[in-house]
């Protein structure tokens, strides 16, 4: 038995020496693990950018190519007949610039307010823009030419589409970069958040083996300390029967820590030693009873039970054994204030039968529910901190679930749900 408890010892060491390792480099593996998304968002923001670069280069070498279309049409303006008409003008330079619309000549300036002034006493040299005329997106300029006449004014209209050969590839290439983008970092994020699964289930893994070495420890010891306890207890008492009097006194503080070590062991019993339900039908009327005669005596609070008629499967001690847990968690909780109450609520619906234990306490702190069932954590000056682990592993072996919560109103509120009917 002592080798035993040595390998014991040894294994648990070595799994809490491997907990702290994680601990202690869980800073590096967090930021390797956004290393990979950080260098995808970073590769994804150049190639878009050089991709949007690119695009406005050719856009920009577009309006350089609409524009010595434009220069070339006016040079050849100079070149035809005096009085020819708009028809002959379109007819003569679609020739050489099928992307030509429309094409009109202006001999004079329209007046003072004419908008195109500027253009005819040479302070503009030409002025060009873009419009959309329905589907068409077109190109205008107006340009001065000379002709035999003097100078005039022409008004061209090009398809815009024309020079978008131009950007075309450039546009795609931008969407296609920035759902390239998108997709290298997506999958960037979900290998990090992957990998960050499979460190957390690891590390969960190694505390569930640390927890199952402390739990086969706790009960070796557990057997090896209740035995000898027991005797001591029944020295105890044997020997204040003997005693009597003013003697018997001074052996009570020795009998109430043994019965607190007792309890103690229980527990450590109950956390190592997997729970064998043996199911049979119970009355939820029977269940507020025993916690009914439990509770019968004791003077630190209130307790209200309010029972609603319902039948079910269940292991009546494993039961029992949970909810005492509760409504002991919540009378302590409730110890010292006034008109401290704890009420006990059993109701069910057509599938589940729930036990509810609600108390007026000043509820679960915030560093009790982060730590809520986390063995040996404890935020009380004496007990193990099994409590609520060991309810929820009874509640669990039964096939049910066990919840607890702050209420709004204030105290606690602890939910035991069981199936009508066992799985």
């Amino acid at each position: 038995m002592q080798n035993l408890l040595i390998l014991q010892g040894l294994e648990v060491g070595f799994s809490i020496a491997t907990i702290h390792w994680l601990a202690v480099n869980s800073s590096l593996q967090r930021s390797l693990r956004w290393l990979l998304p950080g260098a995808a968002l970073a590769i994804s923001a150049v190639l878009v950018l050089s991709a949007v670069r690119t695009f406005g280069e050719l856009d920009r070498q577009r309006g350089v190519f609409l524009k010595s279309r434009i220069a070339s049409l006016a040079g050849r303006l100079e070149t035809l007949p005096l009085g020819s008409s708009n028809e002959v003008l379109i007819t003569e330079l679609s020739e050489q610039e099928p992307a030509l619309l429309q094409v009109s000549v202006l001999d004079a300036p329209g007046g003072p307010q004419d908008p195109l002034l500027p253009l005819w006493t040479g302070n503009e040299l030409y002025r060009m823009e873009s419009t959309i005329e329905g589907d068409l997106r077109i190109y205008r300029a107006f340009v001065p030419f000379h002709s035999e006449g003097g100078l005039r004014l022409a008004r061209i209209d090009l398809d815009e589409s024309a020079a978008d050969f131009l950007t075309t590839h450039a546009r795609h290439n931008v969407w296609m970069s920035v759902v390239a983008g998108l997709s290298a970092t997506s999958l960037a994020l979900a290998t990090a958040w992957t990998a960050r699964r499979a460190a957390n289930a690891e590390q969960r893994q190694l505390e569930l083996e640390h927890l199952a070495h402390i739990g086969t420890l706790s009960s070796v010891l557990a057997h090896e300390i209740r035995n000898p306890l027991g005797t001591v207890k029944g020295f105890v008492q044997l020997l204040g029967e003997r005693l009597g009097g003013e003697h018997r006194e001074l052996l009570e503080p020795v009998e109430s820590e043994v019965s607190r070590l007792e309890n103690l062991v229980r527990d450590l019993l109950l956390y190592g030693r997997p729970p064998q339900p043996a199911m049979r039908e119970i009355s939820a009327e029977q269940v507020a009873n025993t916690v009914r005669a439990h509770l019968r005596h004791d003077k630190r609070m209130k307790c209200i039970l309010h029972t609603e008629p319902a039948v079910f499967q269940t292991d009546p001690a494993l039961l029992e054994q949970a909810l005492l847990n509760v409504v002991r968690n919540a009378a302590e909780a409730a110890e010292g204030r006034e008109a401290a109450t704890v009420s006990l609520d059993i109701a069910a619906d057509g599938r589940w039968v729930y036990f509810r234990v609600a108390d007026n306490g000043p509820g679960l702190t915030t560093q009790a529910m982060e730590h809520l069932y986390e063995p040996f954590f404890t935020t009380k000056s004496i007990g193990t901190g099994l409590g609520l682990s060991i309810t929820r592993k009874l509640i669990r072996a039964l096939g049910g679930e066990f919840t607890i919560r702050n209420q709004a109103e204030g105290g606690a509120l602890a939910e035991i749900r069981l199936p009508l009917q066992p799985a």
